[in-house]
Parts: C-alpha cells; sequence; structure tokens
C-alpha cells in the first residue's frame, strides 16, 4: 500500500496554505496567507477563488459542518469554521460571506472545531484557554483556563469530553461527569498536533521532539514511531481508523493503526501544516508551506483469497490474478474504486456510484447496483450476502445485487470492523449508544425482501463493555453462534437464538478472534500463543472445554496482533509490526468439523483412527454427543478415559427409547 501523490505545477496560493478540509469526496476547500478561499474540484482539475478576505485575515484551522443528514440540504452541510490569527473565529456560507465573527480568545484562536453532532462548536488559544460554543457562535463555557498556550483541542467521538494539549501534557476533560480529569506526559516537547478516532477510539499525537505516539483515553501508549529529523505538525486519522498519516518538513507518511509504516514520501512542499482525509478514506489533502494544496490517493492495496490476489493498481484500475492457472487481468471501472472486498469466492469493487459483484470463476461479467451514495466505509461478505456500509446507512444485499435488508443503525459511520459481524443469516452490531448491547438482525434467506421494520431483532445484553463481535459462518440460523470480545479482553460465545441467551467464557486476555469460514472452528491470538476452540458449544462443559482447545506458542507476536484468515486449520496472523506469520494449528481438526457437517460418521472415525490424536477423538466425543451419535461418541470417550461418560452412554442406549434425542433425556432429566 502506497500514496500517489500528485500537485498542481504552480501553487495557486501566494504564501502558506494553513487549512484544508473536504466537502465532498471530489471537492477540497482551501485556505492560507493570502487571504484567499479556494474550492479544488479533483474531477476537473480545476481551482477556483470562493472569496478573498480581509488583509488581517490569518487562518490558523478550518473546519467543515459535520454531514449528519445525508439528505439535509446542501446550505447546512456547507458551513465553513475558521480560526484566526486575531483571537476570532469566523462562520463562513459555501459562498465564502462570512456570516459571523466572533472574538474568542486574548492572541491566535488556534482551534476551532464543530463538534460531531453538529449542536456547537470549540475552540482554543494562546491565552490557554478552551471554550464551549453554541452552534450560532455563543459562549456556553470556558473549559479550561491556563497560562500554557493550548496548541489543539478536539471533541470526543460522543461529544462527551475534550481532548486538549498542554505543553507536553495531553488532558481529556469530561464535560458531563464529575469524573476525574486523565492527564498524562505525552512528549519530551511541545505537542503540535493530535487526533481522535471515533470508530478505534484511539488519539494520536505528534510533537516537537519528532515522534508520534499512539494512546487510548486511559493514557496508555499502544505505540511510537522512530524519531523524526522535523517536529510533527500534523497528524490524521483515517475515517475507518485502520490507518492514519502524519506530516512533517518534506515528509508524509502513511502508518498502520498499530503504528508500523506503510510508505514514507519526501515531497518538496515544505512543512505540512493540515491533513484532511477524504469521507472514503482512499484520499487526502494537504496543506504545504510553499503555497501548494497536495492531494494523494492510495493504491496498491492488496487482497488474497486461497489461490487469488487481487491488487488495485490505479485510481480506477484493480488487478486480479489466479496463481494457480496463471491467469490475470486488468479490471477498468468508470469511477474511482473506494472499496475492495475478496471472499466466498466473490470479488465486491465499490466505486463512486456503483458496486461491482464478480464471481472469481467468470470474472468479466459482474453484476452490478447503484449505491445510495458515494461514501462507504466498509463492505462485509458472507457466504449469501453483502453488507454495504454507507454514511446514509446500511444495506444488505444477495450476491445477484438484490436488496435484502436495511437495518435501521444510528451513526453507521462510526462503525468499525470490530463492532460489526456478517453472517450467512445475520448481521450483529454493537450498540454504539451503549456499548454493553449488541443488537442482532435476522437478514432473509431467499428471494422476498424485507423491510427494515420486518426484520426480527435479537439484543443481547453483557455485563461488560464489548469491544469486538463475531458471527459464526456455518451452521442453521437457530444454531448460530456469537463470540465477543469485552475490554477485560475476556472471551465469549453465546448461541443467539437460544430462548434465554447465556454467555459462556472461553477463555481470558485473547487480543483477536476469528471464525472459519467453512466450519464452527474458533480461534483466538493471546500474547505468545495461538488457540483453536475446535468445539465452542462445549464451553457448557468446562472439562470438555478443555480437552477440544488447541494451542500453539508463537514467539514475537508484538502489540494488537490480528487474524487475516482461516485456511484449512492454517492461522494467518498479522504481527504487531506488520509482518505475516501463518501457523498451521487444527488442520485435521477443521477435516473432522467438515466431515461432522456432511454427516459423514464413519470419515470423521476413521480419520481419527488414522490421526491417533487425544485431542481429535475429544472433539469426535463432543460432536457425536451433541449430534445424538451415542455410538461414535461412547467409542471416542472411552479413547480419552472418560469413563463415567462411557458408562452413562451405555445407561442410555439400554433404558431410553431410540426415537428420544439425547437433548430431550436432558431435559427431561
Amino acid at each position: 500500500m502506497k500514496l500517489k501523490i500528485s500537485t498542481f505545477k504552480e501553487p495557486k496560493h501566494v504564501g502558506v496554505v494553513t487549512c484544508v478540509c473536504w466537502n465532498n469526496t471530489e471537492d477540497v476547500f482551501s485556505c492560507g496567507d493570502d487571504h484567499k478561499l479556494l474550492k479544488w474540484s479533483l474531477v476537473n482539475n480545476e481551482c477556483m477563488t470562493i472569496s478573498t478576505f480581509p488583509e488581517d485575515f490569518y487562518p490558523t484551522c478550518m473546519n467543515l459542518f459535520p454531514k449528519i443528514n445525508p439528505s439535509g440540504g446542501k446550505q447546512q452541510h456547507d458551513v465553513i469554521l475558521i480560526s484566526t490569527a486575531d483571537g476570532k473565529f469566523h462562520i463562513v456560507n459555501h459562498n465564502g460571506r462570512i456570516e459571523k465573527s466572533v472574538i474568542a480568545h486574548q492572541g491566535a484562536c488556534l482551534t476551532a472545531q464543530w463538534s460531531p453532532d453538529g449542536a456547537g462548536l470549540l475552540t482554543s488559544g494562546e491565552d490557554g484557554m478552551v471554550k464551549v460554543w453554541s452552534r450560532n457562535g455563543l459562549l456556553r463555557s470556558s473549559i479550561v483556563q491556563s497560562d500554557i498556550p493550548c496548541y489543539s483541542a478536539l471533541w470526543s467521538p460522543d461529544c462527551g469530553s475534550i481532548l486538549y494539549t498542554k505543553g507536553s501534557y495531553l488532558v481529556i476533560k469530561h464535560l458531563h461527569s464529575n469524573t476525574k480529569v486523565t492527564t498524562w506526559k505525552a512528549h519530551e516537547g511541545l505537542i503540535l498536533a493530535i487526533a481522535w478516532n471515533a470508530n478505534n477510539n484511539l488519539i494520536i499525537s505528534g510533537g516537537e521532539d519528532g515522534y508520534s505516539k499512539i494512546w487510548d483515553v486511559f493514557g496508555q501508549q499502544i505505540s511510537v514511531s522512530v524519531k523524526h529529523d522535523q517536529p510533527l505538525t500534523s497528524v490524521s486519522w483515517s475515517p475507518a481508523g485502520d490507518m492514519f498519516v502524519i506530516g512533517s518538513f518534506n515528509l508524509i507518511r502513511l502508518c498502520n493503526a498499530n503504528g508500523w509504516s506503510h510508505c514514507l514520501d519526501r515531497p518538496i512542499t515544505g512543512s505540512v501544516y493540515s491533513i484532511a482525509w477524504s469521507s472514503d478514506g482512499t484520499q487526502l489533502a494537504a496543506a504545504c508551506a510553499n503555497g501548494h494544496v497536495l492531494f494523494a490517493h492510495i493504491i496498491d492495496r492488496e487482497y488474497t483469497m486461497k489461490n487469488y490476489a487481487c491488487t488495485q493498481t490505479g485510481r480506477k484500475v484493480v488487478a486480479i490474478k489466479d496463481i494457480v492457472t496463471d491467469q490475470s487481468d486488468q479490471l477498468d471501472y468508470p469511477d474511482r474504486v473506494i472499496q475492495i472486498a475478496l471472499g466466498f469466492n466473490h470479488l465486491v469493487i465499490a466505486t463512486v456510484k456503483q458496486c461491482f459483484i464478480h464471481k472469481l470463476t467468470s470474472w468479466n461479467t459482474p453484476v452490478t447496483f447503484d449505491l445510495k451514495e458515494g461514501t462507504i466505509n466498509m463492505i462485509l461478505l458472507a457466504e449469501r450476502c453483502i453488507c454495504v456500509i454507507e454514511r446514509a446507512g446500511v444495506s444488505v444485499y444477495s450476491y445477484m445485487g438484490r436488496l435484502l435488508a436495511s437495518p435501521r443503525i444510528s451513526r453507521p459511520e462510526t462503525l468499525g470492523r470490530a463492532t460489526v459481524s456478517l453472517g450467512p443469516d445475520s448481521l450483529a452490531v454493537i450498540d454504539q449508544t451503549d456499548r454493553k448491547s449488541i443488537h442482532v438482525f435476522d437478514l432473509p434467506t431467499g428471494l422476498i425482501v424485507r423491510s427494515s421494520t420486518d426484520s426480527t431483532i435479537t439484543k443481547l445484553a453483557h455485563k461488560m463493555t464489548v469491544s469486538c463481535v463475531a458471527l459464526s459462518q456455518t451452521g442453521p440460523l437457530g444454531e448460530r453462534q456469537l463470540a465477543l470480545l469485552d475490554y477485560n479482553r475476556d472471551l465469549y460465545v453465546v448461541t443467539v437464538k437460544e430462548a434465554k441467551p447465556k454467555f459462556h467464557k472461553l477463555g481470558p486476555q485473547v487480543l483477536s478472534i476469528s471464525w472459519s469460514t467453512e466450519t464452527e472452528l474458533l480461534v483466538g491470538l493471546r500474547a505468545n500463543s495461538v488457540v483453536a476452540w475446535c468445539c465452542p458449544r462445549a464451553a457448557t462443559q468446562p472439562d470438555w472445554l478443555a480437552l477440544t482447545t488447541v494451542s500453539k506458542d508463537v514467539s514475537d507476536l508484538g502489540r494488537n496482533p490480528s487474524i487475516v484468515n482461516i485456511d484449512d486449520g492454517a492461522v494467518c496472523v498479522r504481527r504487531g509490526n506488520g509482518s505475516m506469520l501463518r501457523a498451521s494449528l487444527a488442520s485435521f481438526p477443521e477435516k473432522l468439523l467438515k466431515h461432522v457437517a456432511a454427516n459423514t460418521w464413519d470419515a470423521a472415525v476413521q480419520l481419527c483412527r488414522t490421526v491417533e490424536d487425544e485431542t481429535l477423538w475429544a472433539c469426535l466425543a463432543v460432536l457425536a454427543w451433541q449430534h445424538n451419535q451415542l455410538a461414535v461418541a461412547e467409542e471416542a470417550f472411552a479413547l480419552i478415559r472418560q469413563y463415567h461418560q462411557v458408562c452413562y452412554i451405555q445407561h442410555l442406549r439400554n433404558t431410553i427409547p431410540e426415537k428420544l434425542s439425547v437433548s430431550e433425556v436432558m431435559s427431561a432429566s
């Protein structure tokens, strides 16, 4: 992955460009010391002057009104908030006319930002004060009073707290509670730039000491960069929270959310004072000291699935290759590609206007459908359906392009990959207002389209805040399992459609989880090991769970490793430093689970007899017991020396009529 950087041949600004912001995915506003507000069109490669401000107008920060309701009017969306060096902030309409100017600070007003919900705005200045204002520019309160200039201040994603800088310290102050103020020393020098992401709830800071650092909301350091030669003047998260970019003198670096670097570019631009991402997370604009506005597009994104490899080679070009047959092709699209998903024998490409669904067996004849809006945050794939998450809402389609459901979810733009999971017949989402709750939406499995009001919703309530959810990808709807990680890193599993869903704990200190796409194999990462739970349903019996769990020691996973995919029991892991690791962990249990799913018990028994592994026999015993195969279960339990269970099965076979299932016997007893 890298940035393809472009600039105009001649700078359109005379002097330093101090701030940029995106109007939509193709238009950018910029403002600089030449007192001009310019609008850049990336479609036509044109630049036009919107307004020329007075001679004493020196902007320091610019922020566009948040697009809360995509169907709202243009007048509401194109309201620009600009802070200036004379201590004022200005509310400017889309025509460049100043609607209101307010004296906010003594000295320069260094930061001005709309709240994420658009209900107010925030300013900070050289006088060390941080103030909250109404949407119309009326002072609500002075949050912070200090004798140290506040170089940057931000709203939290939920608008409930404020993050601001105080010299070399970062401070989080809560607005609506008596929670203690969180303060920690982040850098050795002044902190010049900060950013807070709504999806991963992480903070990034850049300082005069040349380091960029990632923090959680408790002030714990997640990662730290290498030391740069110059102070870092700008940092910015991508909307999805999976990467960020930092700017310095003649330097732009694109990094993964864990802190390792994707690419490093050294454009001759002077210091990069401001960086802004487009809402689709594929483009960025940067304000430069030499008068240029720099534009960059992300290319060389790579995706793999079994023997297929897919790479975005240009703004509108995707290359796909079958490594086994050496067949390759170049797919050209009429509009810019913004999202790619590869899986379940399909390649899904989303452009600004349309979505293309390619079968991997015939990728030159795609199915297409129009999108509601050109801002797609994420595409999720399952065996029978596709979930497209846009700013306008969440939509589920079949692979034939038919709209199946439109679940009602508040603020879909804040959903990250850890907070939503798609199964073949259900969609699980963590409630963004109450993160202890999980909503599971039933999806239609046939050709009948349900409205958003017809879909059945199951609400699950956990005792702790949930950080990650994952739905199993196989089995009928009635047996659908949901795995979750809470903020204590404890792993739980629950059967969604039980009359009284109960959370069963599988293990502590789990960093990442993923289900196999072909079986009910659940894999998790711990600090120094990869763990596979071959029979998660055995969580009701702790002894059985221990017998059916496989673990393999792995060193140097680093901080925040993640599971990329699971293929035939082999787990592909991305370490904290970005390198890849492949661990062969549960190939035989995976084959056993496939035999059980196909109801070929003779083949399952033959596999266990051939391998002669105690864990494999334990898996067979538990699975046979759950599927009422008492003869198979008896043999398997005997071979793992569970003699009390063997005696009980013999008792059942001798005294209970064959027409009764094990579950009926257990419920009767």
